[in-house]
């Protein structure tokens, strides 16, 4: 058995999860210079965030290439940066 508000926490737990990731490849989309979020860059997100390791496994090698190449530090553009921020903030409020 489970309280009645597990659920809800576990539902919005994985709404921000779902949405971080969903920034990260935004994020690379956007420095790639497109406007279509491909399956690439949320393989490219995974392999470029330390807290995304666990799902390494879960994504086709074949879309990530070598992990350790990847995994270098680049420069994003200030308006994906600002993004990212301003998203952030609003979910640190869903979270408070």
């Amino acid at each position: 058995m489970i309280s009645a508000d597990a659920p809800i926490v576990f539902a919005k737990a994985c709404e921000i999860f779902v949405h971080e990731l969903t920034l990260r490849a935004w994020i690379h989309t956007e420095e790639n210079k497109r406007r279509t979020l491909q399956r690439h860059d949320v393989a490219m997100a995974i392999s470029k965030t330390d807290m995304l390791d666990f799902l390494i496994d879960i994504v086709p090698r074949d879309d990530v290439g070598k992990p350790s190449a990847l995994r270098k530090t680049e420069q994003i553009s200030p308006e994906a940066q600002y993004y990212y921020q301003m998203q952030m903030q609003t979910l640190n409020q869903y979270v408070r």
